[in-house]
């Protein structure tokens, strides 16, 4: 399948792309895959599978027609840039294996994109079950998108999964960003605020995450992300900048257990096994954060799955 810039869209009559991402060698796109077959008018929209697992293998839900691109060994953000590069929607959808959306998912992207024309809209991540490491990977990552925290109008930020950006606005204000390190999403969310593109987040686009993690392999993936967020952030940083990132580490674990940890409290009370696991999250990413920002980020970046 070609990897070619998408065209006009308005020609091709693509109003949506939704970008499916699937890098870890042991996860499958099916279930999301045949979720989206289920959804009423998935036929009218674009579906591309970026895959970068070493062994892509078959994939299931033959019914819905889906654009393929291979791309072995990708990391996750550049595998979301060649989706970008190849999508001919003028709105473009990002979701991952773990997290199947939930039945009624593409009539609420549909509506959001429809009232908030041009806006990055980001949709809630509910947790679907799993044990204190999966609950504490969960609340790291998405405990500020859960349906009841973002009907509260607080969250400012989107979620890395399931959410949906405007195609001209990121090719036109992310480009040397997607060209040089991909979607990185923290990235490209700071430059498309600075163009004037809103951002809009939405209970009702829900998916559900499922995820069965080991807490050593969650703690190691979790050091990869953040050293290479650490040092990408300061390579791309002016001299001053990242001089403040290199001597403000020190106090970026009391900052990420006071968010995390208090943010973890307003849904009931986790069970002490969830309360260290995400406490061991915190202290990790805020090390290799800090290793990043002094160190650089080494070949973390190319570990991401």
């Amino acid at each position: 399948m070609s990897d070619a810039p998408g065209g006009d869209s308005d020609a091709s009559g693509v109003d949506l792309t939704i970008i499916l991402i699937v890098r870890h060698p042991q996860e499958t796109p099916d279930a999301v895959l045949e979720a989206l077959a289920a959804e009423p008018g998935i036929a009218a929209v674009e579906v591309i599978l970026a895959d970068g697992r070493p062994d892509a293998g078959t994939i299931g839900a033959e019914t819905l027609p889906v654009r393929r691109l291979l791309h072995p060994g990708e990391n996750m953000p550049r595998l979301k840039a060649r989706g970008v590069a190849a999508a001919r929607g003028t709105a473009l959808a990002f979701l991952e294996p773990k997290a199947v959306p939930v039945r009624g998912w593409l009539a609420a992207v549909r509506e959001a994109v429809a009232r908030h024309p041009g806006a990055a809209l980001g949709g809630a991540v509910v947790f679907a079950g799993g044990g204190a490491a999966d609950r504490a990977a969960y609340l790291f990552e998405y405990g500020a998108f859960r349906p009841e925290i973002l009907a509260r109008g607080t969250t400012q930020e989107l979620p890395g999964n399931n959410m949906i950006l405007p195609a001209a606005a990121l090719r036109r204000d992310c480009a040397n960003i997607l060209a040089e390190v991909g979607l990185n999403k923290p990235f490209c969310q700071t430059r498309l605020r600075a163009g004037g593109t809103a951002v809009v987040l939405v209970p009702g686009i829900r998916v559900r995450m499922a995820t069965r993690y080991r807490l050593a392999s969650l703690l190691a993936s979790r050091w990869r992300y953040a050293r290479c967020f650490g040092g990408t952030r300061a390579a791309r940083a002016e001299r001053g900048q990242r001089w403040r990132y290199r001597l403000g580490a020190p106090v970026v674990p009391a900052l990420l257990l006071s968010r995390h940890l208090g943010r973890a409290m307003q849904g009931g009370r986790p069970g002490p096994g969830t309360l260290l696991a995400l406490s061991a999250l915190c202290l990790t990413w805020a090390g290799g954060e800090a290793l990043g920002s002094w160190a650089g980020p080494g070949r973390c970046c190319d570990r991401l799955y």
